[in-house]
């Protein structure tokens, strides 16, 4: 039988995601006929083309000249008007420029130029708002697929899953993905779904595949139907789309269940596996051990399109245990989806693969996947490394242990360690208690300065708003990071989930928490909302996080770039940029040349330099017209106001200036003038034109000009050459 695996969007598009290579491995290993599918990759990658991004702003001007020719604009309406009119605005110039934009991305120079990197991304994110507002009120990014529909109850998402008018993702796989799955007429496609951004897309494409061809096995496999094995057993519906579903570790439920699709095996047998029989959905045995990670062969990333990731160099995960070995933190349910318990890889083996995956796909960039790597291993690992020269950079998640000393912060370092990932979450000892984290801050401190002093850039992870947190323990972490920046180099922070099989979940009473909301129709959620009677509000945790934002963007100087990478891409810069000997790279060096460069004094505008002047708007500028008060809506949104009432037409020339997200309505004179501002025309030659435009004296016209010019300058909007 011949097998396909499908990993599905929508997940950032930056490295092949392990799931499918270490299945197509051990299928191959078991003599299984197989090939894995990167749809995820294909589809950011064919969208954000000229060719792929033109049907969607068609379909996007299509909708928009429909509300501009109505009489009034209904309050419903407005703010689809107003992402139509984003998109319009700015429609063309992405079109122009998003090929160019994934070139640089990929280019192993101009990535690493922050000013042209941050540029090009931006593009790339305007091409997906673009793509988001023709099937509005759907919003598509890198990092999320949301639609009106919840992906937290299955009734919304099997409505989602035939919405044409609002699921982008019904038109690109029936004209672009359907056809190509089904190519060799496989007899079972397996489906990876581990975030549950991908639960619609992934649940649309096997509902197209079924309808057809209803010959063909679809299994669903991933973390997000682990987490809910109680749920599915309850939902004949969802059958409706797939076949059957396996949770947990998959390698050897995935060969079973091809046994039984060749009649070799009874389908009672195939452990981890949930179907459909009749009307009854049955949930075979779970194995409660979980797979031999040292009988695992190496992840095969074999027929990837490697050169279609959004990375100037190919970054492989690799994996170095199954489980954690730590497992007690209360907030946490990420080893849920592991059987058994933490269970490491052998070193030696664990060498064999990258020093294998290093050969075969000719790459030294390298990811740990684990939920944290012990001192233990990453240690002994390094030794392999360094004893077999073996040329590579890596980054890990790990945990604040004693064990990490000086000399091993050097050895991991010399191996090759660019990044190390640290859970702190909270500074105070209250909390970390709370969490059962098992830490000490004076123990968090030698570590970062250990990692920092040979070398290595380390990131920590915070939450906020843990049941019971008060304002004070919540600026005790923020103090703590600002007080130590000079070691902690980045982080990433957000509100506290209360997620599904944690041990605040399971226990909420033991955590303050008083209340946990449940809703019928929420029935596949991996988290709830909650209540507490003390600690912070969620309203005062947003506004704290914001405020320790800004705080950042104060303290540290890098912050512009840390902050806007994401995590692949910010380990290739920190391995680009090598500090010397060993010091830490520096990337507040790549800010300081750009705040130099944009720090030259601009000529000013005057009399005796006219023919000098060439004005020109600067890149992510836009100037429309609209029918309807397109700025009034913005402005309306941003400020968290509903325009209630209809909307009567009223022609508004809106300039939107997108690096700053800034709106101004200007009058006719300067809309004109910001038209004709596009370097090639002197002052006086634009003044002419409008002289003649509009019958005014030469004198009047050259002083709204120059005003105008020179306030537009002052903004940064407009450059003079």
């Amino acid at each position: 039988m011949f097998t396909k695996l499908i990993f599905p969007p929508q997940w950032i598009p930056t490295q092949p995601y392990l799931s499918l290579p270490s299945l197509t491995a051990f299928l191959k290993a078991n003599n299984c006929d197989v090939e894995q599918m990167d749809i995820n990759v294909t589809f950011y990658d064919e969208i954000l083309s000229k060719k792929g991004l033109s049907p969607f702003y068609e379909r996007a001007y299509s909708k928009f000249q429909e509300l501009e020719s109505r009489k009034e604009l209904l309050p419903e309406l407005q703010k689809q008007y107003h992402a139509l009119g984003s998109s319009i605005l700015y429609g063309e110039y992405v079109l122009e420029e998003i090929d160019n934009s994934k070139k640089i991305l990929r280019d192993k120079e101009d990535f690493y130029d922050y000013e042209e990197h941050f540029s090009a991304f931006k593009i790339l994110k305007l091409g997906l708002k673009l793509v988001s507002s023709a099937y509005y009120p759907t919003n598509l990014t890198f990092n999320d697929y949301h639609m009106r529909y919840s992906c937290r109850s299955s009734m919304d998402v099997l409505s989602a899953i035939n919405d044409k008018e609002e699921n982008l993702f019904i038109d690109y796989f029936k004209k672009n993905t359907v056809l190509e799955v089904m190519k060799n007429k496989p007899g079972l496609i397996g489906i990876s779904i581990i975030n549950t951004s991908q639960l619609i897309p992934g649940l649309t494409l096997a509902n197209l595949i079924k309808k057809a061809s209803g010959n063909v096995h679809i299994n669903i496999g991933g973390s997000v139907f682990t987490r809910l094995i109680n749920e599915i057993r309850q939902n004949n519906e969802l059958f409706s789309v797939f076949d059957s579903v396996i949770v947990h570790e998959g390698e050897t439920a995935l060969v079973g269940l091809i046994k039984h699709l060749n009649n070799e095996l009874d389908i009672k047998e195939v452990h981890n596996l949930i179907y459909k029989k009749g009307s009854e959905v049955r949930v075979n045995r779970i194995n409660s051990e979980g797979e031999d990670i040292n009988s695992l062969p190496t992840p095969c990333f074999d027929g990837l399109p490697f050169d279609r990731y959004l990375s100037p160099e190919l970054i492989l995960p690799v994996l170095s245990s199954r489980g954690c070995y730590w497992r007690r933190c209360t907030f946490c349910d990420h080893s849920y989806g592991y059987s058994g318990n933490y269970r490491p890889r052998d070193t030696g083996l664990l060498y064999n693969d990258l020093e294998n995956l290093k050969a075969k796909y000719k790459t030294g960039f390298f990811t740990f996947q684990d939920e944290g790597i012990s001192p233990k291993l990453i240690g002994a690992l390094s030794d392999k490394i360094i004893e077999h020269d073996l040329d590579i950079s890596w980054l890990a998640d790990s945990r604040f242990e004693p064990a990490f000393s000086a000399e091993l912060s050097n050895k991991i370092a010399e191996a090759g360690c660019k990044m190390l990932y640290f859970g702190l979450e909270s500074a105070s000892d209250r909390i970390l208690a709370c969490m059962d984290k098992g830490i000490k801050k004076e123990n968090v401190l030698k570590i970062c300065k250990y990692s920092n002093d040979a070398g290595i850039w380390t990131h920590l992870f915070l939450i906020f708003g843990f049941p019971t947190e008060t304002p004070d323990e919540a600026g005790e972490t923020i103090d703590f990071i600002l007080r130590n920046r000079n070691i902690i180099r980045s982080m990433s922070f957000g509100s506290f989930q209360l997620t599904k099989h944690s041990k605040v979940f399971e226990n909420p009473a033991s955590f303050g928490v008083s209340k946990i909301i449940r809703n019928d129709d929420i029935d596949l959620s991996l988290w709830y909302e909650h209540e507490t009677n003390q600690g912070m509000s969620k309203k005062e945790t947003d506004e704290l996080i914001q405020e320790f934002y800004y705080k950042l963007s104060l303290q540290y100087r890098d912050f512009p770039i840390w902050s806007n990478l994401d995590r692949e891409h910010l380990f290739l810069y920190i391995s680009h940029y090598k500090g010397s000997g060993k010091k830490v790279p520096e990337l507040s060096e790549l800010i300081e040349k750009i705040y130099k460069k944009h720090t030259i004094d601009k000529p000013a505008i005057t009399p005796l330099k006219n023919i000098e002047i060439y004005p020109i708007l600067k890149e992510g500028v836009f100037i429309g017209t609209f029918n309807f008060n397109w700025a009034l809506i913005h402005h309306a949104m941003m400020e968290g106001i509903f325009l209630s009432g209809d909307l009567q037409k009223e022609r508004t020339n809106v300039l939107f200036d997108t690096n700053n997200n800034r709106i101004l309505t200007v009058p006719d004179l300067a809309k004109d003038i910001i038209g004709k501002s596009n370097g090639t025309l002197n002052l006086p030659e634009i003044i002419e034109m409008l002289k003649e435009k509009y019958k005014l004296p030469y004198g009047e016209v050259e002083l709204k000009c120059k005003n105008f010019l020179n306030s537009l300058v002052e903004k940064n909007i407009l450059s003079i050459r």
